[in-house]
């Protein structure tokens, strides 16, 4: 298995709680307004948790690079299970997106990260150039 995750470079992003999930896990939920930033797609898979520092270690430096190529400093980091298949538990799914978050926060990114377990009524500006949309997979 792997984590997986889609980047959108966008212009602006804006995020309002809005409804709860089905999780097991709702984190608090506050909105979120950043200007131009890295918005990241997020989900991790059964079998990240036995490698869960080496996931996300690779992922952090991936990040960094993406966001290094576009010279942007700010990245949104919302936990996103609806596309992919056998998701991790959503306590060890958190665990990891805490973990990515502080990766960043400690490589001087200002990193904000969507609640876990909550739905969000989002506005955003998408970029349009060929780099604005990239999608990884992390082993």
């Amino acid at each position: 298995m792997s984590m997986r995750f889609l980047a959108w470079h966008v212009e602006y992003f804006k995020a309002v709680p809005s409804d709860t999930g089905r999780s097991s896990i709702v984190e608090d939920a506050k909105p979120i307004s950043v200007g131009e930033s890295l918005l990241v797609f997020a989900s991790f898979e059964k079998g990240d948790e036995q490698k869960e520092v080496d996931i996300v270690d690779k992922a952090a430096i991936e990040l960094q690079r993406i966001a290094s190529q576009l010279g942007i400093s700010s990245i949104v980091l919302n936990p996103f299970a609806h596309l992919f298949g056998e998701l991790a538990s959503p306590s060890e799914a958190v665990k990891m997106l805490d973990m990515l978050y502080t990766k960043l926060a400690d490589r001087n990114f200002n990193v904000y990260k969507l609640a876990f377990g909550r739905f969000y009524e989002i506005e955003l500006k998408a970029k349009g150039h060929k780099l604005a949309r990239i999608s990884r997979t992390i082993n």
